[in-house]
């Protein structure tokens, strides 16, 4: 199993430079984080639509 530790340090790994996480949370199977774009003001604005990345406890995989 996947610690949330784990998780997030993969998932900031993959993230362009001008995102960040804003959220954390978890379910039963998943670890859920709740992302942010950094703008040109270095100002931190919460990205619009569904902007959760969720993560697989068990495999480590991304879910969409």
């Amino acid at each position: 199993m996947i610690t949330q530790d784990e998780a997030r340090a993969a998932l900031k790994e993959k993230l362009a430079k001008n995102l960040v996480i804003l959220s954390e949370f978890e379910n039963t199977y998943q670890w859920c984080f709740g992302l942010g774009f950094v703008n040109d003001n270095d100002e931190i604005v919460p990205l619009i639509g569904d902007s959760i990345i969720r993560i697989d406890k068990e495999t480590g995989e991304m879910d969409q």
